[in-house]
Parts: C-alpha cells; sequence; structure tokens
C-alpha cells in the first residue's frame, strides 16, 4: 500500500526534562519570598542551568506552592524573575503553560501515623513536610497542557494496592485506614504537540532512608514506584481522583518523569520495584537502562562520600546515586539524553561548585538536571 508522504505531518523534537530544583523551605512562606524579587544567587544559577538546557517539557521537583495546588504567585515570579531574563549569560525561556498540582505533603492525616498520641507535622502528615506544599513539584511547559483532562492518584490509600509493602504491626488499624500511598502525587497529565497527545507521567516518591527497622519509607518507595508501573500497566484495581477506572492507555506514549528516590545498583531502596519499571517492555530499553541512558562528564571526576558501584557518568545526586529519571515509551524516537554535570575545564561548572571549585548543595542543588530529546513518530493529518 502505497504512503500519501504529503498527508505526513512530522512532528519536532522535544527536550524532556527533570531537575529536583531544591527550592523548598520547612517555613511556610519562605521560597515564595526569596522568588518575589530577581538577583537572588543560588536560584539565578538554577534558572541559568534551566536555560542553557533549554528544556521543553520540565519538571521541577520539591518547589513549595500550596498544598491544595495552584500557584501562589511564586512559579509566576520564578518564570518572570528568572527564567524569562538572561542568567549568568545564558538565554532566556519562556514557559506560556504551568501546573501547579496538590500535594500530599505537609498535609495533616486524620490518624496518628507515628503512634506517638499526637497528631503532628512533619511525621504525621500524609507524605513528610512542615507545612502543606512542603517539597511539592510543578510542570513547565512550551506546549499546551491539557488541564481539563488530567488524572491523578492522590487520594488513592496504600493499603489499596494489592500485595502492598505496608510494614507489618507498624501502622495502626485507623492509621492504615486513613494513610494515602502517593507521597505527593502522581499525576497523568496531557500534553499537546500538533496534532498529537503525549501523556507526561510524574511523580516524586518518597526517599528510602530516615527508616527504623520496619523499613516503612523504603516500603513506600517501592511501593510508589509500583504504582507508576500500575499505571503503565493499566492495572483494574485503580481508580484516580476523579473517580475514573484504570491507568494508561495500551497505546498512549508516555514520558515518566521524576526525582524517584531510586537507584539500580547503590542506595538504600528495594530495588525490585525499579527494576522492573526500568524493564518494562513499555519504557524505552536504551534511555532505561542502555546505550542512550543520560550521562554527564562532571560526574565522572566527582567523589561522594561512600564509595558506589554504579556508573559515575549516570549519578545524578551528590550522593553519588542516579535518582532522577527522564523514561520515554518506547514509541518514541530518542535522538539524545544528558545530565547537566559540567566538566572541570567547563566555564558552566561555576553553576554547581563554589569559589574554591568544591561542588556544594547549597550552590544550586544537590541534584543535577537530566533530560532527554525524543521524537513523536509522524501522523497522517486528516
Amino acid at each position: 500500500m502505497s504512503v500519501c508522504w504529503e498527508c505526513v505531518v512530522p512532528t519536532p523534537t522535544l527536550r524532556v526534562a527533570v531537575l529536583n530544583i531544591a527550592l523548598s523551605d520547612p517555613v511556610p512562606g519562605r521560597i515564595r519570598q526569596k522568588l518575589s524579587a530577581p538577583g537572588h544567587p543560588r536560584i539565578s544559577r538554577l534558572a541559568a542551568m534551566i536555560q542553557h538546557v533549554q528544556p521543553d517539557v520540565l519538571l521541577l521537583c520539591e518547589f513549595d506552592h500550596p498544598g491544595e495546588g495552584g500557584d501562589d504567585g511564586g512559579l509566576t515570579d520564578f518564570c518572570r524573575y528568572y527564567l524569562a531574563e538572561p542568567q549568568q549569560g545564558q538565554v532566556a525561556i519562556d514557559y506560556p503553560y504551568r501546573y501547579c498540582p496538590p500535594a500530599n505533603t505537609g498535609l495533616l492525616c486524620e490518624a496518628d501515623l507515628d503512634g506517638d498520641g499526637e497528631r503532628t507535622l512533619p511525621q504525621d502528615g500524609q507524605g513528610y513536610g512542615f507545612h502543606h506544599g512542603h517539597f511539592s513539584f510543578v510542570v513547565l511547559s512550551r506546549y499546551p497542557l491539557i488541564e481539563e483532562e488530567i488524572r491523578s492518584w492522590q487520594t488513592l490509600l496504600w493499603q489499596q494496592m494489592p500485595d502492598n509493602q505496608l510494614p507489618e504491626g507498624y501502622y495502626s488499624p485507623e492509621a492504615r485506614a486513613q494513610l494515602r500511598l502517593s507521597s505527593k502525587n502522581h499525576l497523568l497529565l496531557p500534553v499537546q504537540v500538533g496534532y498529537q497527545r503525549f501523556q507526561l507521567l510524574c511523580a516524586h516518591p518518597t526517599p528510602p532512608v530516615f527508616d527504623g527497622p520496619e523499613r516503612r519509607n523504603a516500603r513506600r518507595n517501592h511501593d510508589e514506584l509500583r504504582l507508576l508501573m500500575d499505571i503503565i500497566n493499566d492495572e483494574a484495581y485503580l481508580v484516580d481522583d476523579q473517580g475514573n477506572p484504570g491507568g494508561l492507555d495500551k497505546d498512549m506514549p508516555f514520558v515518566l518523569l521524576g526525582d524517584l528516590n531510586a537507584d539500580l545498583h547503590d542506595g538504600e531502596g528495594m530495588v525490585l520495584a525499579l527494576r522492573h519499571l526500568l524493564y518494562h517492555p513499555r519504557v524505552h530499553r536504551a534511555v532505561a537502562e542502555g546505550k542512550l541512558t543520560p550521562k554527564s562528564l562532571g560526574g565522572r571526576f566527582f567523589r561522594p562520600w561512600k564509595l558506589r558501584r554504579g556508573r559515575s557518568s549516570e549519578w545524578t545526586h551528590l550522593s553519588g546515586l542516579r535518582l532522577d529519571y527522564v523514561l520515554p515509551s518506547a514509541d518514541f524516537d530518542v535522538l539524545n539524553s544528558g545530565v547537566f554535570w559540567p566538566d572541570k575545564k567547563d566555564p558552566l561548572r561555576r553553576l554547581v561548585t563554589d569559589e574554591n571549585g568544591k561542588e556544594r548543595a547549597d550552590i544550586s542543588s544537590d541534584h543535577r538536571l537530566v533530560w532527554v530529546d525524543v521524537r513523536l513518530p509522524a501522523v497522517k493529518s486528516e
């Protein structure tokens, strides 16, 4: 059968990225205040990283905003005063489409989670946080975000996941009946690119540390990763916050984005869920664990506090771990990928080091920006 090439509409190349931007503070409103004017040195360096990489779609983890969702002005000011103005010699960038989802962080649970007889933050939050919206995430895009079709699993209870990893005997029956699975949110957000649409699958699972022998955080991280896989698998038990059953349509392209707080080779997590996710048949294998995994030159020269087994070129965190992921579905063409971690001789290294050349979290972030260039298959026009 011949193809009408005049009817085939090519889709543009997209750069999709994630950055844990570390714009969170235990004091509510403090980040909003810092963003309310230009000139903050650390925020300027963070913006310069984004401007240098120029992502088309970007997930920013640990960006404080109202826990019920929406922008209190902080994201608008970050875009206005920092991204829309050249920083550190870089080129300005504009994101006309933005989304601030609701979050479980700092949302006080109706049950006493830690069993100390009191309901107090952060330990009794649905997700760890000193105020509602602490450690939230936001999405920025050059392409339209179809907000009326967003699906989320913020309120799914942990005990509702079949074969879950809830620690035996740690949570009271009252706590188990109230505790949600997602520590922030699990989100499907449609992005419109010309004639085509794909889904962003976003999450920021809890870190698998700060645990006791019950390993509640490691277990929750495992099941938050499993929830991502269950959404991809369209599992029958799923009901989203909007009351719709199931997960992702099997024919819908997607990009999974997040600081997953999990490393396949190192760290404290229960790696089975991450392994299943990275090797999922619908996830692009070359990007997940192949020749196109995002890499940097600068990471190779970093010496973390602990000896690691993983490939240093793939690290995205100052602890020497690969924690941050951009995972396109297998139906994307993947053209390139990378981690913004400048080499020792790169003039942009000043964005991650102090005046003595030492890499510190408070210079910009303890994470590095990860990006992947993708292209959707061409489509036939109507």
